[in-house]
């Protein structure tokens, strides 16, 4: 499992998280991995679309420091 600030994410929310850092449009993440990584204030939604928050871009930072 990986860890958030002070959370923990799943390996779906984990791959949620890096799908929308990377932008990708080939697939989307499921609707509960999205409500999750809202409810934990990663991601927010702009438009019609997501982007990371501020606390979700150090997360993805740690992620891949890893």
């Amino acid at each position: 499992m990986a860890f958030g600030i002070l959370i923990e994410l799943s390996p779906q929310e984990v791959a949620a998280l890096l799908h929308i850092a990377d932008g990708r449009q080939d697939s989307d993440p499921s609707e509960d991995d999205l409500i999750l990584l809202q409810t934990r204030a990663l991601i927010e939604q702009r438009g019609a679309s997501f982007g990371l928050t501020a606390a979700g871009i150090r997360a993805v930072a740690r992620l891949r420091s890893r």
